[in-house]
């Protein structure tokens, strides 16, 4: 069965290490597949594309990517620590 393409709104923050100055606009949406879950119970997700790659922020999208329950966008980094990069209104 193949997997089902998603979407999710991806508002990066602004200083991913102070999310009190706020997220930047993203008027597209990114689609992905969801590719299983952690053991701390976020989606793991592989970036597929903009929806709307002429309206799309400038922005390093991610390949893989993590959506936890609160809407934060998280990665993965060297240390295998989250990070939150972006919120998302669609969890």
């Amino acid at each position: 069965m193949a997997q089902r393409k998603k979407h999710t709104s991806f508002y990066p923050w602004i200083d991913p290490k102070d999310h009190n100055k706020g997220f930047k606009l993203n008027f597209s949406e990114v689609t992905y597949l969801e590719v299983g879950r952690t053991p701390e119970g976020y989606k793991q997700a592989q970036f597929v594309a903009l929806k709307n790659p002429e309206l799309a922020l400038d922005f390093d999208y991610p390949e893989i990517f993590y959506i936890s329950t609160e809407g934060l966008v998280l990665i993965k980094n060297a240390q295998g620590k989250f990070e939150a990069i972006a919120k998302t209104d669609n969890f």
